[in-house]
């Protein structure tokens, strides 16, 4: 008797353990009593995260680095977008070198537009810092404390679609 109630509670424990497995590496999402909106929440957030990540990578210019700096925006991008950007690789390197570019991205806020099956739109707001041969003079003031380099606020549009490698920006246009 007392080893079939081991046996119980064993196999108790290797499941709980399997389910918490489950949950830390797939997330809340693939519990069965998950509800519609538990995961549409979870994708908004899956949204906001690559609209992100892909601006942040877009925005992540050095010259010393430009190589890296294009294949992460490569590997973040599908579609004509990576294409387009791909297309342009050598010129945008090219115009970093000669300028002495660096920018560095800060994205302020992420409000989703539309999550339609394996469609998403994202309003992207992002700082940036951009240091240059032509900026190495610049004071730092209120506006922009960082001495030697530029301040730009940038607002986008980021159309992402979900592929197997997760979402992915397939369009990104600036907003005035």
């Amino acid at each position: 008797m007392i080893t079939r109630i081991n046996a119980a509670l064993a196999a108790l424990l290797v499941l709980a353990l399997i389910l918490l497995a489950v949950v830390l590496i797939g997330g809340s999402r693939v519990l069965p009593w998950t509800t519609d909106a538990e995961k549409r929440v979870d994708a908004y957030a899956d949204v906001q995260a690559a609209a992100t990540r892909s601006v942040l990578a877009f925005l992540d210019v050095d010259y010393h680095h430009m190589e890296q700096k294009q294949q992460a925006v490569e590997d973040l991008s599908t579609g004509s977008f990576k294409e387009q950007y791909a297309g342009t690789a050598v010129t945008l390197k090219a115009a970093a070198e000669q300028a002495k570019a660096v920018s560095k991205g800060d994205v302020r806020w992420v409000g989703l537009r539309s999550v339609k099956g394996d469609t998403a739109t994202a309003m992207v707001a992002a700082n940036v810092v951009v240091s240059n041969a032509s900026t190495t003079k610049q004071k730092a003031t209120d506006a922009c404390p960082h001495a030697g380099a530029a301040c730009d606020k940038y607002r986008f549009v980021v159309t992402l679609t979900r592929t197997g490698d997760g979402w992915k920006m397939s369009d990104l246009a600036g907003v005035s």
